[in-house]
């Protein structure tokens, strides 16, 4: 029961902290104040709206109408017989008071009653489009939010490779100092470290923009001091048939064949458009101005027959036709597109895991040289240029290594959210998987 207040304010007033929030927090933060989610949802509340009015043409409905009438002269006549005393009748009175109230009940509306099926499917495919453009927004999020991780790993990366170049230059200008190691190589060392400067300014800029996006996303503010760690066990994912499985039952896919089955009730009422319809009226009048009935309310009951026939009409039903043929190629292409977002996410994930082994293998290997080299260098049995690439070589393998588990956690996810699995847990409502 107070879950969901709990993340609202989490999300509108998250505490200080030292490290990234949770992507949790950043999901949530999206589900209420993304844009795309705003309108989607904003959408299916208009075309709530439009099937409920859409269902009251249909259905019984009552007017009134009133008027008041200032003449400069009033007109009466005496229609009692002669030698009766005067029965006067008012023609037209001084001041004239009319009103009436009709009641109109739909009888045969053949057409109308198939809008009312097309209006609802409709809104049943605003509700789905909202389920698919919750998952567009939650994927964007995590992506956005994983490469904030990266970026912030890669600032971390960067600091220590600055480190350590620095560590270089104190050792080549010791080597200097003692007559070990020419000018050269303290030249070499400074430049190595100012090269490294640029790398940090660059990771920083990018962790900027990077949390920039997240936050135009999401719209919480990432706190950027620190990162969570990136960790992945490199299990491999399900088969590809196990995510295949519900895909009828995505919300894009949903959204299209709900709106293909409008489309085709639309052509159904178009045809029906061609019958006639009936309905039956009754009217209750009122007026101070009876006339000869003599009768100050009287009432009028009717039943009327609509029927229209033209060019038009045929050429509408083509042209309703033609939608609903455009519906069901849209619908034809969310299912594809929805297939090969799965099978790409899923393969992503199959490379993905190969490339993260093999990129923390390289890493250790890399960094295992370069520690050598160090000592070496050290040791006066390898060049300052061996070195130099051999700290090089470390730097880019854990920059690849950042990146790739990055990419994979990422993968994963989206492969979730591509088969219709929400990363939120409170997804209960309709169009929401």
């Amino acid at each position: 029961m107070f879950a969901a207040p709990l993340v609202a304010l989490l999300v509108l007033y998250p505490r200080p902290s030292q490290a990234l929030q949770p992507v949790e927090i950043f999901l949530a933060g999206a589900r209420q104040q993304n844009p795309d989610e705003l309108e989607a949802r904003a959408n299916l509340s208009q075309q709530e709206a439009q099937a409920t009015s859409t269902l009251g043409r249909v259905l019984p409905g009552i007017g009134a109408r009133g008027s008041y009438t200032r003449n400069q002269y009033s007109s009466e006549i005496d229609i009692a017989p002669p030698g009766q005393p005067p029965q006067p009748v008012t023609l037209v009175p001084r001041d004239q008071w009319d009103g009436s109230a009709t009641l109109r009940v739909p009888l045969v509306d053949l057409a109308g009653f198939r809008r009312v099926g097309a209006a609802r499917s409709t809104a049943e495919s605003a509700a789905y489009q909202l389920g698919a453009t919750r998952l567009l927004v939650e994927g964007q999020v995590v992506q956005d939010y994983y490469q904030v991780v990266a970026n912030l790993a890669l600032v971390a990366a960067s600091r220590t490779a600055l480190d350590v170049s620095r560590e270089g230059l104190r050792l080549a200008q010791a080597r200097y100092q003692i007559g070990t190691a020419a000018a050269l190589e303290v030249d070499r060392a400074v430049a190595d470290v100012e090269q490294q400067f640029q790398q940090l300014a660059a990771a920083e800029l990018q962790v900027a923009l990077a949390a920039r996006s997240l936050e135009s996303t999401s719209g919480v503010k990432p706190d950027v001091l620190s990162a969570p760690p990136l960790a992945d066990d490199l299990h491999p994912e399900p088969e590809l048939a196990a995510f295949a499985a519900g895909l009828s039952r995505l919300p894009a896919v949903a959204a299209a064949s709900a709106s293909t089955r409008a489309a085709e009730k639309l052509a159904d009422a178009q045809r029906l458009a061609l019958a006639p319809a009936i309905a039956g009226t009754f009217t209750e009048r009122g007026t101070n101005a009876p006339g000869f009935t003599a009768n100050d309310w009287s009432y009028q009951a009717a039943i009327t027959l609509t029927w229209n026939l033209d060019l038009t009409s045929f050429a509408d039903i083509r042209v309703q036709d033609a939608a609903a043929d455009g519906a069901r190629a849209r619908e034809l292409r969310a299912t594809l597109t929805a297939g090969d977002a799965i099978h790409r996410e899923w393969n992503t994930v199959v490379a993905g895991i190969a490339r993260s082994r093999s990129a923390r293998a390289g890493r250790e290997a890399a960094a295992h040289a370069s520690l050598q080299a160090r000592e070496r260098y050290r040791a006066g049995t390898i060049t300052q240029l061996d070195l130099l690439q051999a700290q090089r070589d470390a730097f880019n393998a854990e920059v690849s290594r950042i990146q790739a588990d990055a990419d994979l956690v990422n993968a994963r996810a989206q492969l979730r959210l591509s088969s219709g699995h929400s990363l939120l847990a409170d997804s209960g409502r309709k169009g929401t998987p």
